[in-house]
């Protein structure tokens, strides 16, 4: 199942490099490179992010797995990533949002746009990640 998996990464990656799945219905579909922690190799994965100020929130929902993701746990050990939007590539920082007040009406606005996120909490005990990309220059 994993190689699947990033066998159908690698290929969304391909395509959104040449102007293509670059949109999950409204939302926007980023590439996000964070460095491994064990093997500090770069590792790059499509996500859908929103817009939040001069950057974007990525959500590590997982699926609602038990577990964050393996590309939320890189960045949680190294937040410095490069980010590309659409034909943009930046480097940026992440920064956890942890604010109740922040991290509900972002959460709202994530679930208000795309349904399918109001699921996720439900299936599992752990928070949800949301890691706000901003630029570094």
């Amino acid at each position: 199942m994993g190689s699947m998996v990033r066998a159908g990464a690698a290929v969304h990656g391909f395509l959104y490099r040449r102007g293509l799945a670059r949109k999950m219905g409204s939302m926007q579909q980023v590439l996000l490179t964070t460095i491994g922690r064990k093997s500090g190799r770069p590792h790059t994965v499509a996500l859908g992010a929103v817009p939040e100020g001069d950057g974007w929130v990525v959500i590590a929902s997982n699926g609602g797995a038990k577990v964050n993701p393996n590309w939320w746990v890189n960045m949680a050990a190294n937040p410095n990533v490069t980010l590309q939007v659409n034909d943009q590539v930046i480097k940026a920082r992440m920064q956890e949002i942890t604010n109740p007040a922040d991290r509900e009406r972002i959460w709202n606005n994530v679930v208000a746009g795309w349904k399918g996120y109001s699921n996720y909490p439900k299936k599992t005990s752990r928070v949800i990640p949301l890691g706000w990309l901003r630029p570094v220059f």
